[in-house]
This record gives structure tokens, sequence and C-alpha cells, in this order.
């Protein structure tokens, strides 16, 4: 009876244990490991380390990014303000960065503030529960910061981010993606057509527009007639910038689409064609005869 008792006592107290530890893990805010510089348009937040997981938001070439922690090939990170997984090697790390990430708000009773990143630094000031300072950089986990006129270190975990850096991209919409994918697409601009071409010393249509949505991450198949089956139909009135058209009859009598472009908006889309990547009105009577439908692929 008594080693029952001793057992039961036993995992009792262990399963306070574990979930004390599970609240303490969900609650408790983790230093941070870095700044990441977002190295490729389009690049996905994403609710899992997994391309399979949702999509939280989409971030911009250039974008900061808090770099909390590494798990396997991914970043959990900090994006304007939403806690997800980016792909490390679409992310340059900085232990140490210059970077405005905006104003910090005290999450405990009260902070050091310290002249150096390090818990034995001078003590500047202390700031109470609540209060915001201004954050201007990362070193080595600690945040660099303006507060009441001096600057200063304040540990990582102690801060909570309460805005979206001014220098990031504003919006992470469908459209914003959108437009850095034709923006993209519009750098090639009168790079020549060469039958079979993949890379940028020479294209051919679905060569290019394949080129393109890789750069986002997107990978659709190789060929025009085949790039009709990704994504999901769309009307001609619905077309938004950054729909693939397709065009049939174009150098054969084939019924398959044997021709594709990116739509770009205003009637207009882009592709790689006799005399290499240029902007074409899909009204054009040559195209607007060969029409045969869109696919939105974001």
């Amino acid at each position: 009876m008594m080693k029952r008792s001793i057992k039961l006592l036993v995992l009792v107290a262990a399963t306070i244990l574990a979930l004390a530890a599970v609240c303490m893990t969900a609650s408790a805010t983790e230093l941070k490991t870095g700044i990441g510089i977002v190295e490729s348009g389009g690049l996905r937040l994403r609710a899992a380390a997994s391309t399979d997981a949702d999509i939280l938001s989409n971030a911009s070439s250039g974008d900061n990014v808090v770099i909390i922690r590494q798990v396997g090939n991914w970043y959990l990170v900090d994006y304007n303000l939403d806690i997800g997984y980016m792909n490390a090697d679409y992310v340059t790390f900085k232990e140490r960065e210059n970077v405005e990430l905006g104003y910090g708000k005290v999450n405990t009773a009260a902070v050091n503030m310290r002249a150096t990143p390090s818990s034995g630094g001078d003590l500047v000031e202390q700031i109470p529960y609540g209060e915001k300072a201004y954050i201007i950089g990362l070193n080595c986990g600690w945040y660099k910061v303006k507060y009441n006129g001096n600057t200063g270190y304040i540990r990582s975990d102690l801060l909570e981010l309460t805005e979206k850096p001014a220098a990031n991209s504003a919006s992470s919409s469908y459209v914003s993606m959108a437009t850095q994918l034709v923006n993209y697409a519009m750098k090639y601009l009168g790079t020549p057509y060469v039958w079979g071409g993949t890379t940028t010393s020479g294209f051919d249509c679905s060569g290019y527009t394949k080129y393109v949505y890789k750069a986002f991450g997107y990978l659709i198949n190789r060929t025009a007639a085949q790039q009709l089956g990704n994504g999901i139909s769309i009307s001609y009135k619905n077309l938004q910038a950054g729909d693939l058209v397709f065009f049939g009859h174009t150098y054969s009598s084939s019924a398959a689409a044997t021709h594709v472009g990116i739509y770009i908006g205003n009637g207009q889309f882009i592709h790689c064609a006799g005399g290499g990547v240029k902007i074409t009105s899909l009204s054009e009577s040559y195209y607007a005869a060969r029409y045969v439908g869109a696919r939105r692929i974001m």
C-alpha cells in the first residue's frame, strides 16, 4: 500500500512538472538569435516548418525579420509581428545588425538597460513594465535601443515588438506579391528567344515563365501545354497581374496550348517569343485569335 502511494505521488508530481513546463514554454519569450534579411521576393512565412504548412504572409526581398531560432532548414521568425517559419536558404542571418525595428514594450516587472550587450555592462537605467524603448539594432541576443535620450542594450527576451519595421514592405497581400513577380519578370525584357532555353542567356516561352515563378518558390511544369494544368482556371474578365495566359496554334496545329506568357495588367502580357522577352497586348489580333485560357498559380 505504501509503495503504491509513493508511486502515485511520483506520477502526480511528474505530471505537474510536465504541465508546468508546457505552460512555461507556451508563455515564455525567447532570446532572439539574430536579424534575418530576406533574399527572395515573395518568400513565404509559414505556420510550421514545412512547405505544406499554411502561408501566413509573403515577405519582399530586403525585408528584415527577427530570428528566434533555427529549426532544421527553417528559421522561426517574427515578421511584421507574425510568428512563423521561413526557409533558411532564402534568409541571410546576421548575429549583429543595425536595423530599426520600431518600439518594443517591456514585458516584465522592470528591465536593466546596459551600456554594452552583456549582463555585466554598466547600468544606464531601469525601465518599468509596459514602457516602450525604440529598437535600433540587435547584438548577440540583445536589442540596441534608445530610451529617454540614452542609447543602450536590453536583453531581447524582455522586449515585445509592438509595430512593423518601417523599412519592411507595407503589404503582404496577393496583389503585392503579384506586383513583385511582374517587376521581376520585367527585369528580363530583351533577353533573347532560344528554343528550349531555360536560363537568362536565352528562354523559350515556357522556360521563361517557369524561371520567373521558380524565383518565387513556385515549381510549375516545363511546357506551355503542361503549365495549362497548373494552378486554377481563371476567366478572361477576372485576369489579375501574375496570372499565366495561354495561346494555341502559334507554331503548330496542335489543339493544346503552344505559347504562354504572364499577364501584367491593363490588357497586356509579358512573354518570350520571336525578338525575345517583350510586352504585348492581349487585343493584338494574332494573340486575340489564339487565346485559349488563363491559370492562377499564386
